[in-house]
């Protein structure tokens, strides 16, 4: 159960962090049409920032940890794809539980801990820059998510 809530909060988290930092440089660094998925990720940011009414200070601020976290958050999503690819080859050339699959498996496990650490870690680096208000604001939509409400 633990388990569930915890993969809930890391999808919420890296969808806060791509959808805040995606909307900050398309807003002022890109000047393109949005996709539908664009459109929605747009609106989705623009109703966070409502809610929690995150000023132009408070988003330069996120903004640094922001792009901190996008490239941490890269480089462990590339090491669990190879990792991925690892296990595929290992299970068709295989065919069992071998020790080649078993360290495969190990090797997802550890970048995918690693994944969930970062996003903690980002989560409670983003908490200083905003107020008390705006926290416990955060927390029930996190909350609220979690419970499927």
């Amino acid at each position: 159960m633990k388990q569930r809530y915890l993969n809930a909060i890391i999808f919420l988290l890296l969808f806060l962090t791509t959808t805040f930092v995606g909307l900050y440089i398309g807003q002022n660094y890109l000047h393109f049409e949005s996709k539908e998925r664009d459109t929605y990720f747009v609106h989705w940011h623009q109703k966070l920032h409502e809610k929690l009414n995150i000023t132009p200070n408070q988003a330069k601020k996120l903004l640094i940890i922001e792009n901190r976290f996008h490239t941490e958050r890269q480089a462990l999503e590339k090491q669990i794809y190879l990792a991925n690819k690892e296990l595929a080859l290992a299970i068709k050339k295989d065919k069992t539980f071998s020790l080649q699959v078993q360290e495969a498996t190990n090797k997802i496990h550890k970048a995918m801990g690693e994944l969930q650490k970062a996003t903690l870690q980002h989560f409670f680096q983003m908490r200083p820059i905003l107020t008390e208000g705006q926290n416990l604001k955060l927390e029930k939509m996190v909350s609220d998510a979690l419970e499927n409400k």
